[in-house]
């Protein structure tokens, strides 16, 4: 269902959404027009608006989850001290989603030093990531070696340090010490193009500039064992397995 909101002046909104969301979707924009009026949506998103638009649609996208503890159970212990990172890989190569590979990346059994030293990339598809570590080089370097698997280039590299003043001075939580953490798992999300319009109508779609994607997500693959576990490649297949409406299609590696 398409429609407009006519502003003061010459200044209108066109939508384009669900019939049953209408109501609800036109009270949420004219709250939001109400919220940035008179400012730059630049100050929200952190970047111009043309270049937060052009950033491509994630299609394959690999996460790794560190932990400060080699075995499970990774949660919070009694008496020690608790630390995970998340880090989230865009638009990977098909081709490198294996197993020993990714652990090796993530610096095998040895795990790697996280800390207060924040390494940002700039990536040739819009995007970014993101790895802390516990020096500038160490962070630069597993940023290298985790970017490797997308098929985007990275263009530029900062190293920022996180300063042990103000806030993080005085609250332990919020200051980075050097730890050893390990790679505990990964999966796989795969955002699936659906070429048939009438899926726009069924919920669980994400509505991007590019088309609408459906969102499917590996179980975790346990990367603290010390082989790969036996239905890894299944599971890595499968989630590459692209379906369209009354077909499927698997995608070989």
């Amino acid at each position: 269902m398409a429609g407009e909101i006519v502003l003061a002046g010459k200044e209108k909104i066109v939508l384009a959404v669900n019939r049953n969301n209408y109501k609800s979707v036109v009270t949420q924009v004219i709250a939001s027009r109400n919220l940035i009026e008179n400012r730059d949506i630049g100050d929200f998103v952190g970047s111009p608006v043309e270049d937060y638009v052009r950033a491509k649609v994630a299609t394959i996208k690999l996460t790794v989850f560190f932990f400060n503890f080699q075995y499970p159970p990774f949660k919070q212990r009694s008496g020690f001290r608790f630390v995970r990172a998340t880090y989230n890989i865009p638009d990977v190569n098909k081709a490198k989603l294996d197993w020993l590979t990714i652990k090796n990346a993530c610096g095998g059994a040895e795990g790697y030093t996280w800390g207060r030293f924040r390494a940002t990339a700039n990536l040739s598809n819009g995007r970014q990531m993101q790895v802390y570590g516990g020096s500038d080089e160490t962070a630069a370097n597993m940023l290298k070696s985790l970017a490797a698997f997308s098929t985007a280039k990275i263009l530029t590299i900062t190293v920022a340090e996180e300063k042990k003043e103000g806030r993080r001075a005085e609250n332990k939580r919020m200051y980075k010490e050097n730890t050893r953490i390990y790679p505990a798992f990964f999966s796989v999300i795969n955002s699936e193009k659906i070429v048939v319009e009438e899926q726009r109508e069924f919920s669980g779609f994400d509505a991007t500039l590019a088309g609408d994607f459906k969102r499917s997500r590996t179980k975790k693959i346990p990367l603290w064992v010390q082989k790969e576990p036996s239905n890894a490649r299944a599971i890595i297949i499968e989630a590459l397995r692209v379906r369209g409406v009354g077909q499927q299609e698997t995608e070989g590696l």
